[in-house]
């Protein structure tokens, strides 16, 4: 108990704890500590490994956390001592316990999947001298003390790559990116991101990887292959459904054209009189539009979709395909409508790699956004030689969302954004 004249009597700096309340035993006597929750039937104790009925004490106001002594006999903890004041509250405290727990399984599943297969988890850095090219995407920037201009990544994207080239065949890492855009339900601007790179391997090998991990951590978390999202049930058991793009937008969209022939596929867009298409559209804003519209939403359900084969212009990292140049080893993963994945057989020629950075830099110029330099040293860990190569980036915060069917992200991060 703190001395009277002690400057912080009501927050002593030591206390007894001798158990956790899970680690009490019947007849024994121990010290425990934890928050106060009254109800009007009685008064309990709670810390993180449980809480107690507690019995004999003197009045202690709601959500004050202390310290007592006694014995649990009878369905109680039968105080024995006058308790004693850790920290009085001041305001009804948040609890995020379950969001902090659900996550922590997750992780140490995905990490134990991983480490079995032999992959090494490796960190690349958070603050970056040059971001990602993507035509569309904004970057948080900041600067250092002596002046130089330093970004949030995007993706670990780059980095991870240049880890391929110095031998490493399997890594995976678990990271936070960031992308400034507006806060939606699934999107906060800091995301955790799962990326996992296999040398000697292609984007079919790390489809086959993604299927046995999501069933993997639903069956460890659900105890089932059945996933049940916003009232949709999908079955996660592998094989899944493989769907190329070209076959998705005959099937869903409204618009009769090759979606991989920028020209023809513009045209047909704005014949079909689509009220989101307007004169100012190129042909991957159109695409855009009639994808997030008409078929996302019809994607991974009853069983989740791999999208495969994207247009060549949307995979500026993916190789071509070898059968047909307009495509990309380019996939995406979805389920239940919800994009999860995207995955690449990685670009391993520097030149081309060079040649389609300078072009996404040109639409940047045209869109307005921020332009970047190139990163030479990405350049240059191709020019050193990256094996053959597949790699994907899994959003961690929707996986958390799909299986525990939560309506929002901010429902599955304790420090959702602008709440932080």
């Amino acid at each position: 108990m703190p001395r009277p004249d002690s400057p912080h009597p009501d927050f002593p700096a030591r206390t007894g704890r001798t158990r956790r309340i899970s680690q009490l035993v019947a007849g024994e006597p121990g010290t425990i500590a934890g928050r106060v929750c009254l109800s009007d039937a009685e008064t309990r104790l709670v810390d993180e490994s449980g809480s107690i009925r507690i019995l004999d004490h003197n009045p202690v106001p709601s959500h004050t956390l202390i310290e007592a002594d006694g014995v649990w006999k009878d369905g109680g903890f039968h105080v024995q001592s006058e308790i004693r004041i850790l920290a009085p509250s001041r305001k009804d405290p948040v609890t995020r316990r379950r969001q902090h727990e659900i996550r922590a399984r997750v992780l140490r599943n995905i990490r134990t999947w991983f480490d079995e297969r032999e992959y090494l988890e490796v960190e690349t850095p958070l603050l970056i001298r040059v971001p990602g090219m993507e035509p569309h995407l904004r970057t948080f920037e900041t600067r250092s003390e002596d002046g130089r201009q330093l970004y949030l990544p995007t993706s670990p994207e780059y980095a991870m790559k240049r880890l391929l080239s110095e031998g490493l065949e399997r890594i995976y890492q678990i990271c936070k990116s960031f992308r400034d855009e507006p806060a939606a339900p699934f999107h906060n601007p800091e995301f955790t991101m799962l990326e996992w790179y296999r040398a000697y391997a292609d984007y079919s090998q790390i489809a086959e990887d993604t299927e046995q991990l999501v069933a993997h951590l639903a069956r460890q978390m659900t105890g089932s292959h059945r996933l049940s999202f916003r009232d949709t049930v999908t079955d996660l058991t592998p094989p899944w459904e493989r769907l190329t793009v070209r076959e998705a937008f005959s099937r869903y969209s409204d618009v009769d054209a090759d979606p991989c022939d920028p020209d023809s596929f513009l045209e047909a867009a704005r014949a079909s009189k689509l009220s989101d298409i307007d004169a100012k559209d190129d042909a991957d804003s159109a695409f855009f539009k009639i994808f997030l519209d008409q078929v996302e939403p019809r994607l991974g359900s009853p069983r989740p979709t791999i999208l495969t084969e994207y247009p060549t212009r949307m995979g500026a990292l993916a190789k071509r395909s070898s059968h047909d140049p307009t495509i990309a080893e380019r996939l995406e993963v979805y389920i239940a409508g919800i994009e999860l994945a995207n995955a690449f057989t990685e670009l391993n020629d520097p030149e081309e790699q060079r040649a389609r950075l300078e072009q996404e830099s040109d639409k940047r110029r045209d869109l307005g956004m921020p332009e970047y330099e190139l990163d030479q040293q990405f350049l240059g860990a191709l020019e050193q030689g990256v094996p053959p190569s597949g790699g994907i980036a899994l959003g961690v915060d929707r996986l958390i969302m799909l299986l525990t069917d939560a309506p929002h992200i901010a429902d599955v991060l304790a420090f959702p954004f602008p709440d932080l």
